[in-house]
C-alpha cells in the first residue's frame, strides 16, 4: 500500500479553502449591510452612514492581520490564555483604528468645516466606539481558530485510520506469508512420498498441477482480494492435488450460487481450511471420506460451509484446530471486524464442519491487503 503518514504542519489552514474565504467574504458583506441599516433612525443618515462603512471597510482590510496571527498561534500550539491575550489586543488595536477610519469619513463628509478642525474628536470617538470592530474582529478570530481545531481534527482521524489500515494491512500479510510454506512442505512432502512408492506418473501430474497452483496463488492480487470464482479455482486445483495422492479414498464436491461468484474474499481463505479437512479429517484414515465444500449469498451475507467426515474420525478436536484454523480466524478478524462469523465444529453424523460468513462486498479492492 503506497500510503505515507502526513506530518501535522501550517499545512492544516482553513485560508486554503475556497469555502472559507466565501464565508470570509460573506460574513463581512452582511456584517456590513446591518452597519448600514443601523444608520437609517438618524436624523443626518450620510455622516453616520459613512461612519459605518468606514468601520466596516477597515475592519474588511484587517481581518486578513487577525486571521494571520490567529493562524500563527495555532501552529505554536499557544495556551488559551495567551492566545486570548494577544487577540484581544491586537484585535482592540486594529478596532481603534477602524472605529478612528470611520470617524474620519464622518467627519469629512458630513461636519461643519468649523467642527472639522477639532480632529481630536476623531480620535476620541475611535478609542470609545472601538469595541464594535474589535468584538466583530475577536468573533472573526474565534471561527477561524475553531474551524483550523476541526480540520486539525478530520486530519488527526485520517491519520489514525490511515495507521489503522496500514498496522491492519501488515498483520493481513503476515498471515498470508505463513499460509504458502506450510502448503508446499506439505504438497512436497506427498510427491517424496508417490516418488518412493514409485508413482513417477501421479508425482509428475502433482508437480504439474503444483505449479499451476502455485503460479496462480502467488500473482500480485488487489488489495489482497480476488473473487470468490477465482478463489474456487485454486482451491479445486489443490483437491484435485490430493486426489491424486488419496486416489479414490477422496470424494469432494465443490458448488457456489452463482450470484456469489463476483464477491471479493481475502486470497487463500480457503485453501487453508480444505487442507485442514482433507489432511486431518480424510487421509488418516485408511477408508478415506468425501469432503463438500458450499458457497450461497443470504441477501447481504455470503455463507461459506466446509463439511468433511470419515470413518472413524472422531468428532471432538483438540480446541483452535491448528495452523489452518488459527490462521483463518486471524484473517477474518483483522479483515472484517466483527462483520464476520466463524465456527468450526463436529458433526452428529462423526464428521467436521467450518463455517464462514462475510459480508457480500462489491468490488474487488473492499479492503486492505491479506
Amino acid at each position: 500500500m503506497a500510503q505515507t503518514l502526513l506530518p501535522m504542519t501550517e499545512s492544516i489552514d482553513p485560508r486554503q479553502r475556497p469555502r472559507f474565504w466565501l464565508i470570509h467574504f460573506g460574513g463581512w458583506l452582511g456584517y456590513g449591510v446591518v452597519s448600514a441599516l443601523g444608520a437609517l433612525p438618524y436624523r443626518n443618515v450620510f455622516p453616520v452612514l459613512m461612519y459605518f462603512l468606514g468601520t466596516t471597510a477597515m475592519a474588511f482590510l484587517c481581518s486578513p492581520a487577525i486571521l494571520a496571527i490567529s493562524h500563527r498561534l495555532a501552529v505554536a500550539k499557544a495556551s488559551w490564555p495567551r492566545t486570548f491575550g494577544i487577540v484581544i489586543t491586537c484585535a482592540y488595536a486594529m478596532g481603534i483604528v477602524c472605529s478612528t477610519t470611520g470617524a474620519a469619513l464622518e467627519t469629512a463628509f458630513g461636519h461643519p468645516p468649523a467642527e472639522s478642525a477639532h480632529w481630536y474628536a476623531v480620535a476620541f470617538v475611535g478609542f470609545a466606539n472601538a469595541f464594535s470592530p474589535t468584538l466583530m474582529l475577536v468573533a472573526w478570530a474565534a471561527l477561524y481558530r475553531g474551524a483550523w481545531h476541526w480540520q486539525e481534527a478530520q486530519q488527526r482521524e485520517r491519520q489514525w485510520l490511515l495507521a489503522e489500515t496500514l498496522a491492519r494491512d501488515a498483520e493481513l500479510k503476515a498471515l498470508r506469508y505463513q499460509i504458502t510454506p506450510h502448503f508446499l512442505f506439505n504438497t512436497l512432502n506427498g510427491v517424496s512420498t508417490l516418488v518412493g512408492e514409485g508413482e513417477t506418473s501421479a508425482a509428475r501430474r502433482m508437480i504439474a498441477l503444483l505449479a499451476d497452483f502455485l503460479r496462480s496463488t502467488l500473482e500480485p492480487t488487489r488489495q489482497g482480494d480476488v473473487s470468490m470464482a477465482k478463489e474456487l479455482t485454486q482451491v479445486q486445483q489443490y483437491i484435485e492435488i490430493e486426489q491424486i495422492r488419496l486416489g479414490a479414498r477422496l470424494a469432494a464436491t465443490v458448488q457456489c450460487d452463482a450470484g456469489v461468484l463476483d464477491t471479493p474474499v481475502p486470497h487463500l481463505l480457503l485453501q487453508p481450511l480444505v487442507e485442514n479437512a482433507i489432511r486431518h479429517g480424510i487421509a488418516p484414515f485408511a477408508e478415506g471420506g468425501s469432503l463438500s465444500l458450499s458457497v450461497t449469498g443470504d441477501g447481504e451475507v455470503v455463507r461459506i460451509l466446509i463439511r468433511n467426515r470419515a470413518e472413524g474420525m472422531l468428532s471432538k478436536r483438540p480446541e483452535g484446530g491448528g495452523l489452518g484454523l488459527a490462521n483463518t480466524r486471524a484473517r477474518l478478524a483483522a479483515r472484517y471486524g466483527d462483520g464476520c462469523r466463524f465456527a468450526a465444529q463436529g458433526t452428529p453424523d462423526g464428521g467436521w464442519e467450518t463455517l464462514i460468513e462475510i459480508p457480500r462486498l462489491a468490488g474487488a479492492a473492499a479492503g486492505p491487503a491479506a
